[in-house]
């Protein structure tokens, strides 16, 4: 029994130090996410403010070829912008994956723990029958002491 309970202690210490690089792994891709989520507002404030100059400038004048290298460079921003969405999409579903392998090495390190706990209990109960039958002969081999020398 103490065998085997050694053996699940070396489970059980493998099974948290997995646990514990998948809620390392889980944390990066969350921080990849946030990350993200800023560098897409940067750009989308980057895109509002040049805007913002362009509109300010064009008010004096703007030459065909200005508002046409506007215009692409404008686009280029809504692509970058388009681009990082997919991106955080990409990184939501790697998170949804490291989530659920989070989950599973969550859930076979309790199993481990709940097959300890029980293994425990059980020498606990096989100590306190030793124990009992230990003081039950104890109790009877004096029960006869007692008698002999009486």
């Amino acid at each position: 029994m103490a065998n085997s309970l050694n053996v699940m202690n070396t489970l059980l210490g493998i099974a948290k130090r997995n646990l514990d690089r998948a809620a390392e792994s889980l944390a990066k891709v969350n921080q990849d996410i946030a990350d993200a989520r800023e560098q897409q507002k940067r750009l989308q404030a980057f895109r509002e403010e040049y805007i913002a100059q362009r509109k300010s400038i064009a008010s004096e004048g703007i030459t065909a070829t200005d508002l046409k290298n506007y215009e692409l460079f404008l686009k280029s921003i809504d692509k970058a912008i388009v681009s990082q969405d997919g991106a955080i999409h990409q990184y939501i579903e790697i998170a949804k994956q490291h989530s659920k392998h989070w989950q599973a090495c969550q859930t076979k390190k309790r199993s481990y723990e709940v097959i300890i706990e029980r293994n425990l209990q059980q020498i606990q109960k096989m100590t306190n029958r030793r124990e009992q039958k230990l003081m039950d002969e104890f109790s009877s081999n004096q029960r006869r002491f007692l008698m002999v020398n009486s």
